[in-house]
Order: C-alpha cells, then structure tokens, then sequence
C-alpha cells in the first residue's frame, strides 16, 4: 500500500467507520491532516509529492499524522463525484483539515459540504481548477501560484538578465484562460514600461503547440533580436522553448514554476545521477554546462518544482495550524512552512487583487519563489514590490 490511507473511494468510507472500533483514548488522542490529489497518471508530481510526505513523516507517538489519499479516476473527473467524494473524507471527525492539491472543479461544492457538518474543519484548496469566487467561498485557504505579480516580475527579471524584449508562448486553451489573459495583459504593460519589446505567441489551429514552440523559437530571435527573453506557462512547452533559447543564445527567467533541474537537464543533455539526489550538486552540474555554452547569467529556475512545494508546503502548514503552532489566517506562518520545504530558496506570499476594485481577497493567497539563475545566484525578485497599478489590469487589458 502506498500510503497510510487507502486510495480507493470504498476503503476510505471503511476507514471512517472505523473509529467504533477504536479506544476512545487513542481516537482522542490522534488527529489528521488528510492530502487529497488525483493519481500518478492525471498528476504525478502532485502524487509523488504526498506520498513522499505521507510516508517520511513518523507516525507512532505522533499527535498530528499527515494521511494521503487518491482521488479515483472517474471522481477526477466528475463535480457530483469529487463533492461527494470531499463530503464523506470529512465525516470522520479524527480528520481536521483536508488539503485538496489540484482543487478540481467540484471541490468548491465538496468544501460547502464538508463545512455544513463541519464547521471546525481547516479546508485548504491548493492550485484551484474551480472558479475563483466559488473556492473562496467555500475553503479557509486557497493558494495558487502567482500569475498577477509575476506578471510584472518576469519582465522585471527579464532586464535584469539583459534582455530586450519577452517572447511569451501559450498553447491554444491557455488563450481563453482568465488567469492567463490577465498574465498577458500585465505582462504587455510591464514590458511597455520597463522599454521591453513584448509580443505573446500562440500555436495555429490544428497544430501542436509544441511542434509550433520547437520550430518557431529560432524566427523569433531573429524578429526581436539575440537578447529576447523566452517564457511559457504549461509545463509541456518548457522543454522545447528552454532548447531553443539555449541554441539561440536568449535568456530564460522561468516557466511559471515549473523549470526545474530536471528540465534543465533534458534540454542541457546533462546526466545528473552523479549529484545522487544532492539539489546543490545538480545546481552545480548545471551551471558547469550553461557556463560552458555562454549563458552565465541569463537561464533561471526555481530551487523546487511548484507542483510538489505546493502540496508539501501547504501539507505543512495545516500539520502547523491543527498542532496549534501556527494560525491559519497568518500569511508568515505560511511562508514559514513553504519555506521549510524549500530551503534555501526565499519565498513571498501576497493576497490577489480583483482588478475590477482593487480590493485584495481575504483568503486568496498568490505565491512566488526567488528565481535562481544559474551562474550567477538569487535575483532576489521574491523581495520587489509590484506597483499597485499593474494589479488592477484585467484579463481585456483595461
């Protein structure tokens, strides 16, 4: 078994019900934080993150246990079966708090489910598929990662690194993406004022955005110049934009958090066995192959892939809140426990702002990592403050 709670719908109700069987003491006594994600197949980092944590942490003795468990294919992929599915988890009242990471569509109705019994019940919703108002609604804590205030910071790193103009590609469904339109439209006025050439691009109809990546990132050099910076959003076009920059002589901030050394790696032809697992040793191998290419200075990544510092991080965060050591409305204790997940890299935690008032949600939280560049170290870009115009720009550019 993969995991100290079964993965399948059946066992996890048989898992409740088991509390009768239990001594009262020993039912008082242990609590849980009970991780949701979809399988391997639908979300392996996700999956691989919590059953890591799952099965690292000690459990005998312990007051506070992290529990994973795997949301079946079908309830994935049906609202009706994933509400119902978050409903019944909480019926076991040794359950405290729940951390759903991806929250898919459903988990919105499961949370309104859950909180009508259990009022008391600490509902984390981790990289939201669902509508933003509706999530909000319903969970204690909705994290994302941030796409308003990187917006500006991509093109912000971007000078920094020396480039001249953002490239920016994104695959046909990401084009009716609010979150991604609102992206780009900050992303163009942030380029307008920092004196940045920006232009997004999109894979024609009927052809696959990577296919369109790999063979278009060499026109785009031409067209904007050596000192273009490249960036993408889903993670399927990270390695073939990375490739292309690397051949091309760009620049390369990150990929919405997901460039990480494994990235790096494919598109480097690096081998990073001999690191043996050691985060400072790949960093160090990768850096020996950039350098030797020219691009010191002008690749960077984040020290952890978002997927799996989301769930371990927000895992965290909830052991913290239901142990009594950190509050759930804290933003630094939130930081705190991203941050023991991820060290050494700086992280920062910023509510999002609905561009139509500018009026930041209470519960809403946008996160970013400092981007390490390879060659030349942090850019401290965790630390920038986002001017509060760039906030208030919504998804039609107003």
């Amino acid at each position: 078994m993969h995991s100290r709670l079964s993965r399948a719908a059946p066992l996890l109700v048989a898992f409740a019900l088991c509390i009768s069987a239990c001594s009262p003491s020993r039912v008082e006594r242990v609590q849980h934080i009970l991780v949701l994600t979809p399988g391997e197949t639908l979300a392996p980092r996700e999956f691989r993150a919590a059953e890591a944590l799952a099965q690292a942490l000690p459990s005998a003795g312990q007051r506070v246990q992290i529990l994973h468990s795997i949301l079946p294919d079908k309830t994935a992929a049906n609202e009706s079966a994933m509400a119902s599915f978050i409903a019944t988890a909480a019926g076991d009242w040794r359950i405290k708090a729940l951390v759903i990471d991806p929250a898919l569509p459903g988990t919105a109705e499961g949370f309104r489910r859950a909180k009508a019994s259990r009022p008391d019940l600490f509902c984390v919703a981790g990289d939201s598929r669902e509508d933003e108002l509706a999530i909000e609604a319903s969970a204690d804590l909705v994290v994302d990662l941030d796409r308003v205030y990187r917006a500006w910071l991509i093109p912000w790193a971007a000078r920094k690194m020396g480039a001249k103009a953002v490239v920016a590609a994104y695959t046909r469904g990401e084009m009716a993406d609010p979150r991604a339109q609102r992206e780009r439209a900050i992303m163009s006025a942030a380029c307008s004022d920092l004196g940045l050439k920006y232009a997004a691009m999109t894979a024609p109809a009927g052809m696959d955005a990577v296919t369109y990546t790999r063979a278009m990132t060499g026109s785009w050099f031409h067209d904007y110049g050596k000192d273009t910076a490249l960036y993408c959003s889903d993670r399927a076009l990270a390695v073939p934009l990375l490739s292309g920059a690397i051949a091309g002589g760009g620049v390369m901030v990150d990929a919405a958090g997901s460039m990480t050394r494994g990235v790096y790696a494919a598109a480097l032809g690096v081998d990073l066995v001999p690191a043996k697992g050691d985060a400072r040793k790949e960093f160090q191998l990768l850096e020996v192959a950039i350098t030797g290419l020219g691009g010191r200075g002008r690749f960077g990544l984040w020290d952890a892939d978002h997927a799996q510092a989301s769930v371990e991080g927000l895992a965290e965060f909830a052991l913290r809140v239901v142990s009594g050591s950190a509050r759930k409305d804290e933003m630094k204790d939130l930081v705190a426990a991203l941050d023991a997940r991820s060290h050494p890299a700086a992280w920062l935690a910023a509510y999002d702002v609905d561009p139509a008032t500018g009026v930041k949600s209470g519960n809403h939280v946008l996160v970013r990592q400092d981007i390490h560049v390879l060659g030349s170290g942090y850019l401290q870009s965790a630390l920038q403050v986002v001017p509060l115009k760039y906030l208030t720009i919504a998804g039609d550019g107003r």
